[in-house]
């Protein structure tokens, strides 16, 4: 009896420690980075997001930053839309729930011929990504 007074109070514990920790990581901030650049690694990233938010019961206080300054920035320009067009929803979903947080680098789109008006609005655009990302790990996000 009292094993099976300790293995209940052992998995209320538990259970407690992880609500505790999905209240905490709600409050924490975040940044995620690619390293493929590709609209696969980006798809990847946005469902583990939204996977993310889906077990805290609140929504987040901070969005997970995403600085994007590669190839992946093609996802987002209107005449691919059609080709992303689930990927770019499901992006403007989550930003617009505060899950993320997508910048786009100003640098990597001038060099690219890119203007402003070929964007979404959700995302925002920053003057040089790399730095932009090294400022927020300065500022203590912490890896998504």
């Amino acid at each position: 009896m009292n094993t099976l007074r300790a293995l209940r109070h052992a998995s209320l514990f538990l259970l407690l420690l992880w609500l505790t920790n999905l209240a905490v990581a709600a409050e924490q901030k975040f940044i995620a980075q690619l390293h493929a650049n590709t609209p696969q690694e980006l798809a990847d990233l946005l469902d583990r997001a939204e996977s993310w938010a889906r077990q805290s019961k609140t929504y987040p206080k901070y969005p997970i930053s995403i600085v994007l300054h590669g190839p992946e920035v093609n996802v987002f320009i209107k005449q691919n839309y059609g080709r992303y067009q689930a990927l770019v929803d499901q992006a403007a979903k989550l930003d617009a729930f505060k899950v993320v947080d997508i910048k786009i680098c100003e640098r990597w789109i001038g060099f690219n011929n890119i203007e402003r008006n070929q964007l979404p609005p959700f995302v925002d655009t920053v003057p040089y990504g790399p730095a932009e990302e090294r400022r927020l790990i300065e500022a203590g996000y912490q890896s998504f």
